[in-house]
């Protein structure tokens, strides 16, 4: 697929350490505050900026700009005394740091109130283990905790008012967005005003839903959100000013609106799945067909003895191995085949293909992934790596061990899931590995985790489309128990993707909802690269578009002083359905300093701007 980057510039990657003033959204528009209400100013920027103007004095909620005081200025604003965070996310923060050292002091919620405080290894340099591509989802999310860290002055809790010159704020306890996201509310000239940071968009949206996702396969944020909403709404105020997006003038009727998506999304996603009655035995499903319920593979047994492995975590011990083979006269495993590239699936495969003499088949869109994993993000990362003995295409038929197999792409769980469907003993078996399952009611179902990289195009309805191709009786889940299927379970779950997709698009802003589901519609590729003082390597900016109309925008590169950039500003154009892909050169320079360094960027999209979205990881050896 052609992509089109105007221009395609080669850039020299500064060093990293984010840089406390790139050139900005604001700066190139010329964006300065806005009067919206008396003494209420607005600047749109990676995220709104409101000011509560008293004289020559402010107080900003959230500062997701890093040129707030040049703005300042044009306001006649000298002093922010209090900046009063929504929430933690580095787009609400760019600013806060720079404004403290001029004496501004920083609020944000009780339970968010460790995000913002710096910690004695304070980033960028020395990341801990947490940060560099494993369990990403860990900590309710922390990918968009700031690098730069202003620090607290004071924890905010439910009904606590700030009392400043002649505005009384009162905190409100909103959680959704971020487990612990608060509003704001003030009265100003008699009428009741809602600063709502990101619980929702003019219309009735939310800005996004991988946020909301603060437990792997669940949606916590969503449960929360409609608690959030009818707090609000019985406090009935006159205006709500979101994040992100314009003033909301009728709160009652969006809010209303919001609800409703809600309802349906977590009705749509009720997990209610029977899961699994034995965590700990072999089940033999038939002659020659075994799941193994204490881990997540399964295992079809030639009749000469041969095994094949769908999947091997570290749990497929040899011990395991030695217990399968003497129940189930396994001489030994010739073929392993991982579904997708989570550390439960993966990491036994090198030291039991070793052991074995086993060959190694791979899906060829998950090939890079086990065998270099450090160019990706994503959660349940694993550092298992290991080489591909035959790649096997989307649906290609083999035959193995007298026995009939097909390669169907299952993206479910994760864009890079393959399913795997195989006659045996005269019985149409598909080995689905995670995502889909039967819940109590005798219907299919599947959990959805955005940061496990799926897409709305493409993830649900392919995946019952899959199913339909694949035509099985039992199917073989990782951890719940097999089921059987038959055109009317299919029907029934073909048509759930369908509503569960509407569901979700119609939770997001109209026309881009891939920005608000992928989590990954712009990362740098690869993720991870080590580099030497004084060596230049590239990388790449992909940016996805999945609008019906061309997008331009720019970009701004940021990292640390030890790495350089030949541009820091970057002009693009990527046309409808396609990824853009920005080449970047990046040099350390001759005395950077060693560690691990983030490489990030501010991304104008769409008319909107995103802060520091996007995250790649720099190491820097001695």
């Amino acid at each position: 697929m052609k992509t089109r980057c105007f221009p395609l510039i080669l850039l020299f990657l500064a060093a990293i350490g984010i840089e406390a003033s790139p050139v900005s959204f604001a700066d190139e528009d010329n964006i300065g505050f806005e009067l919206i209400q008396p003494n209420i100013y607005r600047l749109k920027d990676a995220t709104n900026v409101y000011l509560l103007k008293s004289g020559t004095s402010g107080i900003l909620i959230d500062a997701g700009s890093e040129k707030l005081t040049e703005a300042l200025k044009g306001v006649g604003v000298k002093q922010i005394d209090w900046i009063l965070h929504t929430h933690y996310h580095r787009d609400q923060c760019l600013g806060s740091a720079a404004l403290k050292n001029s004496g501004a002091n920083i609020a944000i919620g009780k339970s968010e109130e460790e995000y913002l405080q710096p910690t004695v290894s304070q980033l960028p340099i020395n990341l801990s283990d947490r940060y560099l591509l494993s369990n990403e989802l860990s900590d309710y999310g922390r990918r968009m905790e700031p690098f730069q860290k202003p620090g607290v002055d004071r924890s905010l809790s439910e009904g606590e008012v700030i009392e400043w010159n002649q505005y009384s704020i009162r905190v409100i306890d909103t959680p959704g967005h971020t487990k612990g996201s608060v509003s704001y509310l003030v009265e100003v000239d008699g009428k009741l005003i809602c600063f709502s940071g990101d619980m929702i968009i003019r219309g009735g949206y939310i800005h996004n839903l991988y946020s909301m996702q603060w437990i792997y396969l669940q949606n916590p944020g969503i449960d929360s959100s409609i608690i959030s909403i009818d707090k609000i709404g019985q406090l009935n105020p006159e205006l709500m000013l979101p994040s992100h997006g314009y003033e909301i003038t009728e709160p009652l009727a969006d809010l209303l609106k919001l609800k409703s998506r809600l309802l349906e999304v977590q009705k749509q996603l009720a997990p209610n799945r029977a899961a699994r009655w034995n965590w700990a035995n072999f089940v033999q499903v038939s002659a020659h067909v075994i799941q193994d319920c204490g881990t997540t593979s399964q295992i079809i047994i030639s009749e000469t003895g041969d095994a094949l492995l769908f999947d091997c975590g570290a749990d497929f011990t040899p011990e395991r191995l030695s217990e399968a083979k003497r129940m189930f006269g396994i001489k030994r495993i010739s073929v392993i085949i991982p579904s997708h590239w989570h550390y439960d699936h993966i990491d036994g495969i090198p030291a039991l293909a070793e052991s074995e003499g086993a060959e190694i088949w791979v899906w060829e869109k998950l090939r890079e992934h086990v065998e270099h994993p450090e160019n990706y993000l994503t959660t349940c990362w694993s550092k298992i790596k290991f080489k591909a003995d035959r790649i096997l295409s989307e649906g290609e038929i083999f035959e193995w061990g007298g026995y009939s197999f097909r390669v169907y792409h299952n993206p479910v769980h994760m864009e890079e899931q393959m399913g795997l469907s195989a006659l045996v003993d005269g019985i149409k078996f598909y080995l689905i590995a995670d995502g889909s399952s039967i819940n109590r009611e005798g219907f299919m179902r599947s959990s959805i985790h955005c940061y496990n990289g799926i897409s709305t195009h493409t993830g649900l309805i392919k995946t019952a489309q899959s199913f339909y191709e694949a035509d099985p009786y039992i199917c073989l889940p990782a951890h719940s128990n097999g089921f059987a299927t038959h055109n009317d379970t299919r029907q029934e779950f073909r048509e759930w993707t369908l509503k569960t997709t509407d569901a979700i698009t119609n939770l997001l802003p109209p026309g881009q909802s891939e920005t608000g589901f992928n989590p990954y519609w712009a990362s740098f590729y690869p993720a991870k690269i080590t580099m030497s003082p004084g060596q230049e390597k590239q990388v790449v900016l992909n940016i996805i578009n999945r609008a019906n109309h061309p997008v331009s925008g720019r970009i701004w590169l940021k990292t640390s002083d030890d790495i350089e950039f030949n541009k820091k500003m970057v002009d693009y154009v990527i046309e409808p359905g396609e990824n853009g892909a920005i080449p970047i050169i990046i040099k350390a320079k001759d005395r950077s300093q060693p560690g691990t360094h983030i490489l990030t960027a501010d991304i104008e999209f769409d008319n909107e701007l995103f802060g520091e979205f996007p995250q790649g990881y720099i190491i820097i050896d001695e």
